[in-house]
């Protein structure tokens, strides 16, 4: 019988030796490759029976390898597990994202990489292949010329469509839509809440097909993967013919932006951005379709562009008046001790002015950010959060901290002054929207506050640049582990396993995980059953003003 074949992909020339050997000892023919140009090329070479791919290689990294080996229909079917460290959350999260089958964290053991080789081996072929065989060249290219998540076709596809009208001396029109922008989505909430926000999109834009457009128009995509959406119409005769093109635009980005606020106001919380521009391909028989049509597409995407220059404009004029009048609100979001449901504290959220971008905390913060506002903005909300909280003494308030003014912080008395004030314990919450460039530094400016009766919190744990490598550093007294793990974490084995690695991390370093983001009673469940202790979330308690003072609604309560 005919080894089954591996192979290995990994720069490090220790681990390619003892993962060859343990392989050859266990009787499978063991290759390697010793970086992912090589791995991939091999791959495409030998057919290997499973591929073992380290994450960090120079030139091209593991999820480049692994996403370019799903893709190829040679390679689609073999499954791939990743070698990552232990330190490397992200990492785990990412591989659900390009296609892995499994995951191999360093240092292993003989028996665990045996056992997760002969899992995978043992489960291939249990699925019909997704793809035609890889002889049909018009499949070969599928996924260039179609977007697997919205299923509509790239531009590329619907060209000679496009050619016919305007050989026919017919104008059209073009609608460029972007509900990316500002919006930050796929980056605090995961990439299967904006796939699902990107399906929504284009089967909104196919309902209007029919009703806003004619039935025989076009919605396509700019490249697979993408988040631009385009529609192709032709024009109507007559004068005001780009005045209806233009109705056409602001109708689309209302009815649109209306339609995605009601699918995922309750899953999203914040602005979504929608952007619209619009321009005319004019019937030219002495230009190449191709070269009109890609013209016109430039200048939709550069007046969407201008309505987004000209909103920033007004967006720093919005900020500077949020500073200077102090228009923030501070809203409350309940914790609760999820084996009791009893009221633990809560978390000090702040929003901007309502009906403006700014109601939206990620983009308030980062517009502060890029507009070097972060401590001025930080100092009004921390006062805002004192100010106005009425919990119950003896319980807990977390505030949140940007880690870039941690050690601001420390030297501005009058700043911790109203906290200091409190009849609650307050817990300072580490939210790293960058890098801590320093952990020295910072774990001193830790420690300072700590002496003064603060205690210390890693926001967003599993997610971001909150990895185990600056928990473990910090030592903090409170693990908030992210929404994006939390949610959908009944269903989901990867989750599940990085949240107990959590859990068993905290419990080393004597701190006490929160979980942020429960939205459904079986997320609620597993929590419960991975033992964190307390919890917070849209189905517990929504943020409100008037914080919650008793324990959660009764029907949460389900052993």
């Amino acid at each position: 019988m005919t080894a089954e074949k591996i192979l290995i992909v990994d720069d490090d020339e220790d681990i390619l030796l003892i993962v060859q050997t343990i392989l050859a000892s266990a009787g499978y023919s063991a290759m390697t490759a010793h970086n992912g140009r090589e791995g991939v090329d091999m791959a495409l070479e030998l057919r290997p029976d499973l591929i073992l791919l380290d994450v960090m290689m120079p030139e091209l990294s593991g999820w480049e390898v692994c996403t370019t080996l799903k893709n190829a229909p040679e390679t689609r079917q073999i499954p791939i597990a990743m070698l990552t460290v232990k330190s490397e959350i992200r990492d785990l999260i990412t591989g659900m994202q390009v296609g892995a089958d499994d995951y191999i964290t360093k240092p292993f053991t003989r028996r665990k990489l045996l056992s997760t080789v002969r899992k995978l081996l043992d489960d291939r072929g249990e699925e019909v292949p997704a793809y035609i065989p890889s002889e049909n060249e018009e499949v070969r290219f599928k996924n260039l010329l179609f977007d697997g998540v919205t299923e509509l076709p790239t531009v590329p596809i619907i060209i000679d469509a496009l050619r016919d009208r305007l050989l026919d001396n017919r104008d059209l029109g073009v609608l460029f839509i972007d509900v990316e922008q500002y919006s930050h989505i796929e980056e605090t909430y995961g990439w299967e809440v904006f796939d699902a926000l990107l399906r929504h999109t284009g089967k909104a834009l196919r309902r209007m097909l029919g009703t806003v457009f004619a039935t025989e128009d076009f919605v396509a995509v700019n490249r697979a993967g993408g988040s631009d959406f385009y529609v192709f119409t032709t024009m109507e005769a007559g004068e005001d013919a780009f005045s209806r093109l233009q109705r056409k635009a602001r109708q689309v980005e209302e009815s649109l932006r209306g339609s995605l606020d009601e699918a995922f106001g309750s899953r999203i919380h914040k602005r979504i951005g929608v952007f619209v521009g619009y321009s005319v391909i004019h019937s030219n028989p002495q230009m190449r379709v191709e070269r009109l049509v890609y013209r016109a597409l430039r200048q939709a995407i550069a007046i969407a562009t201008t309505k987004e220059e000209e909103r920033q404009t007004m967006l720093r004029e919005t900020f500077q008046e949020i500073l200077r009048k102090r228009r923030i609100r501070t809203v409350y979001q309940p914790i609760f001790d999820l084996n009791t449901m009893e009221l633990y504290g809560h978390e000090a959220l702040t929003r901007g002015p309502m009906e403006t971008a700014f109601e939206s905390p990620e983009l308030l913060f980062q517009f502060a950010g890029d507009h070097e506002a972060i401590w001025e903005l930080e100092q009004l909300c921390i006062e805002s959060s004192a100010a106005h909280y009425q919990g119950a003494p003896g319980g807990h308030l977390f505030i949140n901290v940007e880690a870039d003014s941690i050690t601001a912080l420390t030297t501005r008395k009058e700043t911790l002054e109203p906290l200091l004030n409190l009849k609650q314990r307050v817990v300072i919450e580490v939210t790293e929207r960058s890098a801590i460039r320093d952990i020295p530094v910072f774990r001193e400016a830790l420690a300072a506050l700590r002496d003064r009766g603060f205690q210390i919190a890693i926001d967003d744990a599993g997610s971001g640049y909150a990895s185990l490598q600056s928990i473990a550093e910090l030592r903090p007294n409170y693990l908030k582990v992210a929404n994006t793990l939390i949610t959908g974490l009944h269903a989901d084995t990867i989750k599940r396993d990085v949240v107990e690695m959590l859990v068993n991390l905290a419990r080393r370093i004597d701190a006490t995980c929160v979980a942020e983001g429960i939205e459904t009673p079986e997320d609620l469940e597993e929590c419960r059953r991975l033992g964190i202790p307390y919890g917070q979330g849209f189905y517990l308690g929504v943020p409100e003003e008037i914080p919650a003072t008793g324990p959660a609604r009764d029907f949460v309560r389900v052993k």
